[in-house]
């Protein structure tokens, strides 16, 4: 599992991926602010959730986002 496969499923849901490496977690980047976008992710390595498991993170951490704008 890649960074670059993640970013290109997830692409739809304006996020990328950012990885820290060595620091245990993920978490998803706005594309066009560049804002975290919902929680971190906790894994060591890209490989631990497949890529259906990025995608539907994504899904979720972009739609929570998106209703808390809404409710705001």
């Amino acid at each position: 599992m890649t960074t670059a496969k993640i970013n290109r499923a997830i692409k739809k849901y304006n996020l990328e991926i950012v990885h820290e490496r060595g620091s245990g977690y993920s978490y998803f980047s706005d594309l066009t602010t560049g804002d975290q976008v919902g929680a971190s992710v906790q894994v060591c390595y890209l490989n631990q959730q497949t890529l259906e498991d990025w995608v539907s993170d994504a899904a979720s951490a972009r739609h929570i986002h998106d209703s808390s704008l809404i409710n705001c």
